[in-house]
């Protein structure tokens, strides 16, 4: 099968997301199938069914989300952006990375007092403490500024080019 225009990871942070997102993908796949299975065919639910799924997809979602911007495998609306005269365009997209780094820092900053409060909870179903959830927002803010950040020194150190920052 090949997969002709598909970017793929190129530093070794882009091969370590790609494979860890990969593994979250398998470990949902398996965690999501075997408590189906235990559920239908035995009537015997594991008490995390829906604890440990949703934790798993909420840091796959949060941990892989700043590499997929980069690669750009996702639908992008550029009707009225390739129109636009090439300085507008790259002024533009100036302030589309700086906004984001700004909403990623406010995500960090807010989401420390909630990580707090959750600490003192205990998930019943499996015993872990309840900020396993919300850590996800922060290190994955922090991710996703990383590739913000080089997107925007790419744009600003690449005269020659005024579109979205990633490398071709």
């Amino acid at each position: 099968m090949s997969n002709h225009g598909v970017p793929r990871p190129t530093t070794i942070l882009d091969k370590v997301i790609y494979y860890l997102g990969a593994l979250g993908m398998l470990s949902l796949f398996a965690v999501v199938i075997y408590s189906v299975g235990m559920r239908y065919l035995f009537n015997r639910p594991p008490l995390w069914s829906a604890d440990v799924p949703n934790l798993i997809f909420i840091w796959l979602v949060f941990g892989v989300v700043g590499l997929t911007a980069k690669l750009g495998p996702q639908i992008r609306v550029v009707f009225f952006v390739e129109r636009m005269p090439p300085a507008l365009n790259r002024a533009l997209l100036i302030v589309a990375h700086c906004a984001i780094l700004v909403m990623l820092a406010t995500f960090i900053i807010y989401s420390q007092p909630i990580i707090e409060l959750s600490s003192s909870e205990t998930m019943l179903s499996t015993g872990w403490s309840g900020s396993v959830y919300f850590y996800a927002l922060p290190i994955g803010s922090l991710v996703i500024a990383y590739y913000q950040i080089a997107a925007l020194f790419h744009l600003l150190t690449n005269r020659d080019h005024a579109g979205d920052g990633r490398r071709r």
